[in-house]
């Protein structure tokens, strides 16, 4: 019997810790996830080996010609304000090591694209952007 019980013990030990383990897989990417999702969001923008500098650029470029104000906030950051329906918006675009995301909380999703877009747009005219 005591055979029996230490199996059943060392069994649901093991299964916990698998379970543990498993659930978090993924999740250090630092991308803007959905709830409960462990990959990187739908909106964040491959973006390889450019430099921080033409990403940045294209960023600015990007959210000037949507009619977003862009702000520097960190070294890999920016916020974007932009004012739709007497109600002002704002996202903050972070720049991952290969990824680029935004923080879509309150943010409309036809704003969010549209940025999104004309993001890729820019990084694509930016053909010489690897890091020197």
């Amino acid at each position: 019997m005591k055979k029996v019980l230490s199996i059943v013990v060392a069994s649901v030990a093991t299964f916990t810790l698998m379970t543990g383990c498993s659930a978090t897989a993924g999740a250090e990417k630092g991308a803007d996830m959905e709830s409960g999702d462990a990959t990187l969001c739908k909106t964040a923008i491959y973006i390889g080996d450019r430099s921080n500098k033409s990403v940045i650029k294209a960023i600015e470029s990007a959210g000037e010609k949507n009619g977003w104000r862009m702000t520097h906030f960190k070294a890999n950051a920016i916020v974007g304000e932009k004012s739709v329906d007497d109600k002002t918006i704002s996202t903050t675009i972070q720049i991952e090591k290969e990824y680029i995301t935004c923080v879509k909380d309150k943010l409309p999703q036809s704003e969010l694209e549209a940025l999104r877009a004309s993001i890729i747009e820019e990084l694509k005219k930016d053909k010489k952007g690897g890091r020197h």
